[in-house]
């Protein structure tokens, strides 16, 4: 599907303006590397680069097909345990999570990460170290207001010179067009 070397992920894109207090938040803690990627909610870990991208890309296509825009909102900032990865959860995690499950069980090959649960979030920030000052305005953050999650999208990323020392590539995007339940 691509370089090996690099990491493919299917995301669902946040709309604006949560979009834009994401970015926000990013730049205002000098997270290069997360200001360097879109506001997105990552549904897969990085995908088998075997993978014929063009059949990838037409399984989504079929997925996002019959699947509905996702009405949520997001939920409240949280810290991973023992890490500095500062994200914003949401309120329809379950809806999240079965479409992830839906992209592994009929589009495409991936290995979810050991030892980690998945949880559907944007993320804020990953930069470390942290200080108590910046994670206290980190979990207080609040980014208000409905949001509908209306398209799929592919990003590669691969290293680069850049400051923020990657660089991110739109590979596919779709939208949700399915009727809700």
């Amino acid at each position: 599907m691509h370089d090996p070397g690099a990491l493919s992920y299917v995301v669902l894109d946040v709309p604006e303006p949560q979009a834009s207090a994401v970015m926000g938040v990013r730049r205002a803690h000098g997270d290069l590397f997360r200001a360097a990627l879109p506001a997105e909610v990552t549904l897969t870990d990085s995908f088998d680069p075997s993978q014929d991208p063009e059949a990838a890309f037409a399984a989504l296509d079929a997925i996002a097909s019959d699947t509905a825009p996702i009405q949520t909102s997001f939920a409240g900032a949280h810290r991973f345990p023992d890490s500095d990865t500062f994200v914003m959860r949401l309120a329809a995690e379950d809806r999240l999570t079965a479409l992830r499950q839906k992209i592994s069980d009929e589009a495409l090959r991936f290995e979810p990460s050991p030892g980690y649960e998945y949880i559907p979030h944007c993320t804020l920030r990953t930069l470390s170290p942290v200080t108590p000052e910046d994670a206290e305005r980190l979990l207080s953050t609040d980014i208000p207001g409905q949001m509908t999650f209306a398209t799929l999208s592919v990003f590669t990323l691969t290293r680069a010179t850049t400051p923020a020392g990657v660089e991110c590539r739109l590979r596919h995007r779709v939208r949700l067009t399915g009727r809700s339940n």
